[in-house]
């Protein structure tokens, strides 16, 4: 459908305004359309834009959810803790293979190893236990297919063995799936609400959110370039799916204290021997961190970092210590490659938005909460691309619990990946674009290639430009801002 214009939203009432236009809120409007309530989604960027866009791309099998920050010897003294990242980790797995199984066509798989070390922090027995535990947590329905073999064994298989250090003696062998294209998961799930009867707009920021007789009013403006738009609209409810920036919305922020932790991650994208294409690996940091080198295409990238970003998510950046840490940590896994800055072909990161009940302390599961002082207006943290269904599913029900039931719960089926690349006209007409970047990056596959999108970009923009009925200065603004978003997203070195 196309985009509405902004002065026809006004005075508009709502069953539900859902803020954050992410992979959870796109899926919440998704579940609360499918179920009957009027619902309108709004971002004040495109939709994918924010933390969606900025994943590690990986469906992620939870290991690393069990491993603990202290020494293994206190585990029996933190039940607590322990029964929270099992609990944590089901849900993965059952989110895990939910996907695999509604949504192939947005997933690739690879084989992967575990590299068992001289001196790791976690023993082999234990890893295996816990591979062997996670595998069995969604009922064995997408297998792992794990299984611990000598070094000289996997690598007749697999060559990315073969470069590994060798105090690597023996590795585990499993398969994982990457997200071929998160972001068009996001787009799709919009698209989706849209065709069960939500009201879906990017470009459309919330300036304040005021008590009104049973709801909300909610003062929205319009961010698309050279548009001066304003508009108010009311609902019973608000779900705040802001994700890092949670915190940040007008109104439904963090006035009393912090609802998430932001986690930053790096991701740095190189091109290793072509005879690793396609596979990949997990391990530990030096620091007992969850380290990844994941395939993408014919590179991969590796990563990431884990550190606490306490700055507005708008900020964030790559600094040059990040990328030297992962470096240095691939290094150490693969010591022959000898890999530094030169090496790199871009890096981005992006800030996950964990749940944190003190404002100190990460509380792993997906939490809605309410604002005891605001009823009605709802709070997500702490979710993540592969737990989206999951999350959107308790956003139903909790709306469900104040205004009652309308229908029934939506199938989760959603069009696979690539209908209609080859309809250029329809997507920009009808898939909300709005500036040109949208469309390289989020609703075309352009945006994921080495290029980063650049070698079609003129292209592109001249196509737009006719569609949307552009003049030639707003196509040549929209060409430099896409270059300028580019660098903004993904850093590339210039290495002397």
């Amino acid at each position: 459908m196309e985009r509405l214009p902004l002065y026809q939203l006004d005075q508009q009432v709502f069953d539900v305004v859902v803020i954050g236009g992410g992979a959870v809120g796109c899926a919440s409007a998704r579940q609360l359309a499918g179920r009957g309530f009027k619902c309108l989604l709004i971002d004040r960027s495109d939709f994918a834009a924010g933390t969606s866009s900025r994943s590690s791309r990986m469906l992620y099998s939870g290991l690393g959810y069990l491993a603990t920050k202290h020494p293994l010897w206190q585990i029996p003294f933190r039940p607590a803790e322990m029964i929270q990242r099992l609990r944590y980790t089901a849900e993965v797995m059952r989110c895990r293979a939910e996907l695999v199984q509604e949504m192939p066509n947005h997933l690739t798989k690879h084989t992967f190893v575990y590299p068992f070390r001289e001196g790791d922090q976690f023993p082999p027995p234990l890893v295996n236990i816990g591979f062997k535990l996670i595998e069995g947590m969604d009922g064995w329905k997408v297998p792992l297919a794990y299984q611990r073999t000598s070094r000289d064994g996997a690598a007749e298989k697999i060559p990315l063995v073969r470069g590994l250090h060798p105090k690597v003696k023996s590795v585990g062998i499993f398969e994982e799936y990457m997200y071929a294209w998160p972001e068009r998961i996001c787009l799709d799930t919009a698209l989706d609400a849209e065709q069960k009867g939500a009201i879906i707009r990017n470009y459309t920021e919330v300036t304040a959110i005021t008590p009104q007789d049973q709801g909300w009013q909610i003062n929205l403006k319009d961010c698309a370039p050279d548009v001066e738009a304003k508009a108010t609209v009311q609902a019973k409810i608000v779900i705040n799916a802001g994700g890092p920036w949670v915190d940040h919305i007008p109104d439904a922020g963090g006035e009393l204290k912090k609802r998430v932790i932001g986690i930053k991650g790096v991701n740095v994208m190189i091109r290793l021997p072509e005879a690793y294409k396609g596979q990949g690996l997990e391990a530990f940091s030096s620091k007992g961190e969850p380290f990844y080198v994941f395939p993408w295409r014919d590179l991969h990238f590796i990563g990431p970092t884990e550190t606490v970003f306490t700055d507005n998510p708008d900020t964030v950046q790559v600094e040059d210590h990040e990328i030297d840490y992962i470096l240095n940590e691939a290094n150490i896994l693969f010591p022959e490659l000898k890999l530094s800055r030169k090496d790199v072909q871009h890096c981005w990161c992006g800030v996950r938005p964990t749940s944190t009940i003190d404002g100190k302390q990460v509380s792993l599961p997906v939490r809605l909460s309410e604002n005891p002082e605001k009823p009605g207006i709802l709070t997500l943290t702490g979710s993540t691309i592969m737990l989206h269904r999951h999350a959107s599913r308790l956003v139903a029900k909790a709306v469900e619990s104040k205004l009652g039931l309308r229908g029934e719960a939506p199938k989760n089926v959603i069009k696979p990946d690539g209908l209609f690349f080859d309809d250029l006209t329809k997507i920009i007409r009808e898939e909300h674009v709005v500036r040109l970047v949208d469309l390289i990056r989020r609703r075309l596959p352009d945006g994921l290639n080495p290029d980063l999108g650049h070698n079609r970009a003129e292209e592109l923009s001249h196509l737009a430009a006719k569609i949307l009925g552009w003049t030639e200065n707003r196509r040549l603004e929209e060409l430099a801002f896409f270059r300028e978003d580019t660098l903004r997203t993904y850093r590339q070195l210039k290495v002397a």
